[in-house]
């Protein structure tokens, strides 16, 4: 039998043992891998396949595989090359959710870009539902400098901006600043996964190496998101028939449109520090002053408070959101007017505003996706 002295001896031999390993491990981590991906908008690898219908999200046909690859965006992976190689930031409208890899602005414009020069260019796109410009300075500041050298950005915005500010109503913060304790706890939010931790050990290769092999196998409940059909779009669209108030007219959206302009040239500050070219691209909806029965049926957008989850909220009119989306693009437009090393496309006025392109309030159809790319293709290489 074991004396305690030799018992004691041989568990501080294991642990010793145990710590040397995961030391030579963390010096071998740090070799082979001496930048490891710490910041995900999408889990790498990801996979799935939706199968909208077509009576709910018109000019969508048949199955679409949405996929994002070992970098972390949807897209060809960039391979060390010499083409030009962008990634596409944007909200829902970017992220093109029940369209097809092959059939999103983003593949449609790299095959649009390829057939007009020489050597076709590389987009890819990490555009999800919801993000505003906070969301996308965050993005291009932590995300985008990982996937090694790009040439630029492509950055589809205003609407986003412009519906928070609608559906927050009077608990927007008028006079939000991005300190850095509200960037820290805006990158612990929107990323997967990040590097700012205080905790010693999760700052170590070893644990980004687990970390991001979990977010690469961790399946996504998608159920939490979008239905695999587009049934939820059913309810979306019966709460805003079932208003409680039609409000015609917008509130002061100064403060809202200050702070847009402010992330703007956040943005542009770092694709400076970045040295990459910057894109922008204005939005486009559904939104008339005078709209057909079936073209309003369509609409879900424009609520005040929680209005996708309960009934009984208020909603801005088309004729009201139409306004405001023009707002938004006129300060967009005037933020880029001066500003060298911008391109500025704009899609707004060149885009149809009928069912030729969305199937509901901003998204495109397989026929839409082919406008936007042609128009950016257009006035890219003008």
């Amino acid at each position: 039998m074991l004396s305690q002295k030799e018992i004691f001896s041989k568990a501080g031999l294991v642990i010793v043992s145990i710590l040397l390993s995961l030391f030579i491990a963390e010096l071998i981590l740090r070799f082979l891998y001496p930048e490891q991906t710490k910041y995900f908008v999408w889990q790498p690898n990801l996979q799935h396949t939706f199968y909208p219908d077509s009576n709910i999200l018109h000019g969508l046909n048949g199955a679409s595989q949405f996929s994002i690859n070992s970098q972390g965006f949807r897209g060809d992976e960039f391979e060390n090359d010499s083409r030009q190689k962008y990634i596409c930031l944007g909200g829902s409208t970017t992220e093109c959710l029940y369209l097809d890899d092959n059939e999103t602005w983003q593949h449609q414009l790299q095959l649009l870009m390829g057939s007009r020069t020489a050597l076709p260019p590389a987009i890819g796109s990490i555009g999800k539902s919801g993000c505003t410009t906070r969301e996308h300075y965050l993005q291009l500041k932590y995300y985008v400098p990982q996937i090694g050298k790009i040439d630029g950005v492509m950055l589809m915005v205003g609407l986003n901006d412009m519906m928070k500010r609608l559906s927050h109503d009077t608990l927007f913060e008028d006079n939000f600043q991005l300190t850095q304790q509200v960037e820290d706890s805006l990158v612990n939010t929107i990323f997967l996964s990040n590097e700012k931790e205080n905790v010693w050990w999760r700052k170590t290769n070893l644990f980004q190496f687990a970390q991001n092999i979990l977010h690469r196998t961790k399946k996504v409940e998608w159920q939490n998101v979008q239905d695999d059909e587009g049934k939820i779009y059913k309810t979306w669209r019966a709460n805003r028939q079932r208003a409680a108030v039609v409000l015609y007219s917008l509130p002061d959206l100064s403060s809202a449109l200050n702070e847009y302009e402010r992330n703007l040239q956040l943005i542009y500050e770092e694709t400076q520090k970045q040295g990459i070219k910057l894109i922008v691209v204005n939005q486009s909806a559904l939104y008339k002053d005078t709209m057909s029965v079936y073209e309003n049926n369509l609409l879900w957008m424009g609520g005040v408070g929680n209005f996708q989850e309960e009934r009984g909220h208020a909603y801005y009119s088309s004729k009201a959101l139409r306004k405001g989306l023009q707002l938004y693009n006129g300060r967009l437009q005037q933020f880029c007017s001066d500003k060298h090393y911008i391109k500025f496309v704009n899609l707004a006025t060149s885009l149809p505003c009928d069912t030729s392109v969305f199937y509901d309030d901003c998204h495109f159809n397989e026929s839409g996706a082919k406008k936007v790319a042609g128009i950016i293709a257009e006035q890219i290489i003008r």
